[in-house]
This record gives structure tokens, sequence and C-alpha cells, in this order.
């Protein structure tokens, strides 16, 4: 409700804050990055049923589903695991490298033993500024990997993701041209109230 108005310093803003504090209460859920993933990750599952249903109409949808496995990196947000957890499909933890970031080699590992597995890889989770070490997955690997696979990549830019408003760190943002979604807090870095991300 308080969106509307500049952060921090007006009396709407600064009511619509208060508000919020007022039923910060366990049981309710604030609209954050979180959602974004898992919506992201429902996405990417509707669109894999489908697709594989197209080639083997006689499979049902939860047959397809219980085949289903997303990748991310060990360092990524535990949003990842519950949205793997919400939508019934396996989740794979990618070991990173030395520098805590997933790379595109492990990505083509795990895949290739999950497809022997007669499983079906669907998603992967990048992640732009993990929240333990601010470490950056390499999209430029791991984009051409998952466009060739046909899987849908997420990009989890929420701890990150506003420092891209400034030139000087858009380099970072190499291969996010290959992702199908990002999503990143606007309330972290740009001064905006908390329960605000932006997805596309």
């Amino acid at each position: 409700m308080h969106a509307y108005f500049p952060a921090l310093n007006s009396y709407p803003s600064l009511l619509g804050d208060m508000l919020s504090d007022a039923i910060n209460c366990l049981g309710f859920t604030w609209t954050t990055a979180s959602e974004s993933t898992l919506i992201c990750l429902l996405a990417g599952r509707t669109e894999a049923i489908r697709k594989y249903q197209q080639s083997h109409p006689e499979l049902e949808h939860a047959e397809i589903n219980s085949r289903l496995v997303a990748y991310c990196s060990d360092q990524a947000h535990s949003s990842v695991e519950k949205a793997g957890l919400i939508g019934l499909v396996k989740m794979r933890y990618i070991e990173s490298d030395d520098k805590l970031s997933l790379r595109g080699d492990k990505l083509i590992e795990a895949i290739e033993r999950d497809k022997k597995k007669h499983l079906i890889p669907f998603f992967v989770c990048g992640t732009l500024g993990t929240t333990g070490a601010c470490a950056f997955d390499n999209l430029e690997e791991l984009g051409p990997i998952c466009e060739k696979e046909g899987l849908w990549l997420h990009v989890d830019a929420a701890y990150a993701g506003s420092s891209f408003i400034c030139p000087e760190f858009r380099k970072w943002l190499a291969g996010v041209e290959y992702a199908n979604s990002i999503a990143f807090n606007p309330s972290k870095w740009l001064m905006v109230h908390f329960d605000c991300t932006a997805m596309w």
C-alpha cells in the first residue's frame, strides 16, 4: 500500500511501514524473491510437462512430474529448495567452484547423470549475489547449456541485483540474455520499503 509514495521520506510511506510492521505476525507471508523463484519453477514445470507430453501422450502429468529435476548451486538461497518441495520436483545441489560459483561443466555432468536415470532436467536457478558470500554463478556458461537442453533458466539476483543500476557493475550480468526469468529486490539496496521484488 505504501509503495506508491516516496520511500522513507513521506507521512504515507511511514504510516504504511508502521501498518505493515503491525501485522507482520507468524503465519503471514510477504511477497518476496522466494515467491518469484517458486512462480518461475512452476512455470518451467508446466512448460516441461507440456513439452514432454507431446512426445509421450500416454504419460499422465503426475508421472512426468515425478521425473522432473531442477538444479542450483550449493550456495543457492534456501527458497530454491522450498520451491522444489512445493513443486514436488527433485532438486540437485551442484558443488560450486573455489569462488563459490556454479560452473557449466558441473551442470553438464549432473544433467547427463540424471538423463541416464531416465529423469527429465527442466530448470536451473542461477544466482547473482548469493546471500552468504555475494558469489555469482557463471551465466555465460550456464545459459548456452540451458538453451541447448531446453531448460528454464531463472536468475535469482535478489541480493545484488539492485547494483546493476550502476553501469560499472553491469559486466556481472554477462549471460543474463539466456535467462527465461530474473528477480531482484529493490528493497535491499535501492531504499525501497520491504516487500518489493521485481521479476521479469
